[in-house]
């Protein structure tokens, strides 16, 4: 995702979140004025909206901050550290990645290094593998390996390879 779909998403799931708070807050003052009975079922499913909105603002604020500030270049950074970052808790911000991305803290992590090596080596070819890792801040190759293949469905040297064809192929054509 580019960053300005990143932002427009979370522009998107901010109001959305305004306005569900709204109509719940309409609502209840709609329920003193009439007395007006509302379901506790309908409630539910009104706060389960938000909290689903209140989830998806999170993860894209999260997303948002790694292409903004790649914090994970940062060697050891943690889950503790991107909660301070985002204002939360560990435990909600854990479970919001886990929910929305489908991998673990270390997963997303190393999922962001392996884009941002990507960006690298399209910017220099000449780039060897093992400093792809470095720069991209894998301590080692073998992890880098492991997650790149995990990412991509394929070997870095494979995706190296088949990126300098594109090249070439576009220069000759």
């Amino acid at each position: 995702m580019n960053t300005q779909t990143i932002i427009l998403l979370t522009l998107l799931s901010a109001a959305f979140a305004l306005i569900l708070y709204l109509v719940v807050r309409l609502r209840g003052k709609e329920a003193e004025l009439t007395s007006a009975l509302i379901s506790p079922k309908e409630d539910q499913l009104t706060l389960d909206y938000i909290k689903a909105a209140t989830d998806q603002s999170l993860y894209d604020r999260c997303c948002k901050y790694m292409m903004d500030k790649r914090p994970f270049l940062i060697d050891d950074y943690t889950l503790q550290d991107l909660a301070r970052a985002m204002c939360t808790n560990k435990v909600y911000l854990s479970k919001t990645i886990n929910k929305f991305s489908g991998k673990n803290f270390r997963q997303y992590i190393n999922y962001y290094r392996i884009i941002y090596s990507m960006e690298l080596y399209r910017g220099n070819t000449s780039l060897k593998i093992q400093e792809m890792s470095e720069l991209s801040g894998f301590h080692s190759t073998t992890s880098f390996y492991q997650s790149f293949k995990t990412v991509m469905r394929e070997t870095p040297r494979e995706w190296c390879s088949r990126v300098r064809r594109q090249r070439l192929n576009s220069k000759t054509a």
